[in-house]
Order: C-alpha cells, then sequence, then structure tokens
C-alpha cells in the first residue's frame, strides 16, 4: 500500500530529478548549440539566396525555407487543451459573477 509519505517522497523525488536534468541540460550548453545551429543553417540559406541573385536564377522562397515544425499532438494532447479550454472558460464565467454581484452590491 502506498501511504501520504511514500507518495510524497515519490513526487518529490521526481520533480528532484526532473529539475537536475533541466539544469544540466541548461550548463551543458545544450539550448545555446541549438540556437547557433539555427542561425547557422540561416546564414547559410542567405548565402544562398544572395548567389542566386547574383546568378540570375529564378528565385522561389520555398527553396530557402525549412519547415522544421513537427506536429506532436495526440489524442492526450488535444484532450487536455480541450479539458483546459473547458476549465479556463468555466472561470471566466464564475469571475464575471463575482465582479458582477461585488458591482451590484456596491
Amino acid at each position: 500500500m502506498l501511504n501520504k509519505k511514500n507518495i510524497c517522497k515519490f513526487i518529490f523525488s521526481t520533480l528532484l530529478i526532473f529539475f537536475l536534468f533541466l539544469y544540466f541540460a541548461s550548463n551543458s550548453g545544450f539550448y545555446e548549440y541549438k540556437l547557433n545551429e539555427k542561425k547557422t543553417l540561416t546564414e547559410e540559406k542567405i548565402k544562398e539566396f544572395e548567389q542566386d541573385i547574383n546568378s540570375g536564377k529564378e528565385i522561389d522562397i520555398n527553396n530557402y525555407i525549412d519547415d522544421t515544425n513537427k506536429s506532436y499532438d495526440n489524442i492526450f494532447t488535444n484532450t487536455s487543451r480541450d479539458i483546459s479550454t473547458y476549465i479556463n472558460k468555466g472561470f471566466e464565467k464564475i469571475i464575471k459573477y463575482l465582479f458582477k454581484y461585488i458591482d451590484s452590491s456596491l
């Protein structure tokens, strides 16, 4: 059986591991490396674009843009997004009602 103490330990240790992972990832320079990689690819495409203009080639913007946006949507993300929207609308209605009630009592 899991008791409250074991659940708290599990949650705390999971959060600690997650924090350490993020901490070491940020200190290793992984994020900066990815940004620099994007910058380098962009600079290469700019040079390619300029060379094509100088050589008189026909220009198509799709030749110079890399579409790296991946959609990671699945049933879980869509469901959680729908739930979040539903909760948000509920809170919005509650807040509006409370403010109307407070305003009418003044």
